[in-house]
């Protein structure tokens, strides 16, 4: 057997196919329901005699091309990982790994969500989550796993791998196996780690379906490099319990929304409302990405995307505000006609389900909307932009949304109406 520090990553190249060896490209959601058991097994073969050799959480080798990297860091943990993905902080009541009929207790510290595994319900397919739960005096480690685990029924997974463990520095135990959730078509791969600090447990779970030799060893990979840069912090604040209570129902407010379900955002610029739910990127933050992928001009102020539509790094529903100079000698209908001519070959106009274009008025200012239609192969994309002057400046709010079906877009579109008439330049 190779010795740990001589090991590398060629040494257990596959022999799938090459449809398989794709890697992040634009196939990936059509290898997304390919099945190799036998590539499978091959893999788990190779890796859990690595696992034996080197004792720890690493499981699967490296890959050659590193991802940037992106810290993370709260008053519990400390990690890195790496860029693109979805980071959700502690209790956020948004991330629900699937499958989500499995709870095994806890609070939330963080989580972290692959993009490309999103549902547009918003389901976390492929998950890493780090959670914590107190332990009573008369418990131990072991009895909170029983207890967690006997309701379930688990079977043995690809990854054979259960078995004392180290996890930030902690001696852990690592349960794996897989989970048949009766809404899916084939087991998941499941990966807890539990470890006991300061009268807590933490619990790490790396949840994923298997798809393909490649991908499936891939998310190992990168869940290894996560883990081994945890940092579990001293003095941790103590647990609060907080009772799970229901969405608000709808009240009488001045929109569509309750006030419960309202966020605010503010910085030098300006100020408005927005619903809950959506992401926030600040000026400058190129890791916000939208699709259709062209903008109207200017630097962009504020962006906010809906995790529910995202894929590839995308974000198909996003609202985005831009701020440019008006041109000197210019004025608002040349702008305009000037940046859908630059898009015109690549996405052409078309009247689109939101018919609603002419002069509006928007934070107190005289302003015009553009509402219309592009498509992307068979998707269709309602786009709406509106265009603000101000004091020699042009304001651009960009409301996009690919098209799903008339409630959905509805409520969509309310909720970017509530921004509008929140909004407040400075």
């Amino acid at each position: 057997m190779q010795d740990c520090d001589n090991f590398r990553p060629q040494t257990f190249m596959l022999t799938a196919s090459t449809e398989y060896i794709v890697g992040l490209t634009l196939h990936v959601k059509e290898l997304m329901n390919t099945r190799s058991n036998h590539n499978l097994a091959i893999l788990m073969a190779f890796t859990i005699l690595l696992a034996i050799a080197c004792n720890s959480v690493t499981l699967f080798p490296k890959p050659t091309m590193e991802p940037k990297l992106l810290h993370f860091e709260n008053d519990m943990v400390a990690f890195d990982y790496p860029a693109g993905l979805v980071v959700f902080n502690a209790a956020d009541p948004a991330f629900i790994p699937y499958p989500s009929s499995l709870r095994l207790g806890g609070q939330l510290v963080a989580g972290l969500a692959d993009p490309d595994e999103i549902g547009n319900d918003g389901t976390l397919y492929r998950t890493l989550g780090i959670f914590r739960q107190p332990i009573s005096p008369d418990s131990n480690l072991e009895s909170v796993m029983e207890t967690a685990y006997s309701p379930i029924q688990r079977t043995k997974g690809y990854l054979d791998a259960t078995g004392p463990v180290k996890l930030a520095g902690l001696p852990a135990y690592q349960q794996t196996y897989s989970y048949f959730d009766y809404g899916t078509q084939s087991p998941y791969e499941m990966r807890d780690i539990w470890t006991e600090k300061d009268n807590m447990i933490f619990r790490v779970s790396a949840w994923t379906p298997p798809h393909n030799p490649e991908s499936f060893a891939a998310f190992q990979s990168l869940a290894d490099d996560i883990l081994n840069s945890l940092v579990i912090k001293e003095n941790l604040p103590p647990v609060v319990e907080t009772p799970e209570t229901p969405t608000p129902e709808p009240t009488l407010t001045p929109t569509p929304f309750p006030a419960s379900m309202l966020r605010h955002f503010e910085n030098d610029v300006m100020a408005f409302d927005y619903l809950e739910g959506l992401n926030v990127y600040d000026a400058g933050d190129t890791t916000f990405q939208c699709y259709p992928d062209f903008q109207l001009g200017g630097e962009m102020v504020v962006g906010l995307g809906d995790p529910k539509f995202t894929g590839f790094g995308n974000y198909y529903r996003s609202i985005r505000i831009f701020r440019q100079p008006m041109p000197s000698g210019s004025n608002l209908e040349t702008v305009m006609l000037d940046a859908y001519r630059q898009v015109e070959d690549k996405f052409p106009r078309d009247q689109g389900e939101m018919d609603a274009t002419g002069p509006v008025t928007v934070a107190g200012l005289s302003a015009f909307q553009w509402t219309y239609q592009v498509h992307s192969g068979e998707a269709a994309y309602e786009l709406r932009d509106v265009w603000i002057p101000k004091d020699g400046k042009l304001f651009i709010i960009s409301i996009w949304t690919e098209y799903t079906n008339p409630d959905d877009f509805t409520v969509f579109q309310a909720s970017a109406d509530l921004l509008l008439k929140s909004l407040h330049i400075k």
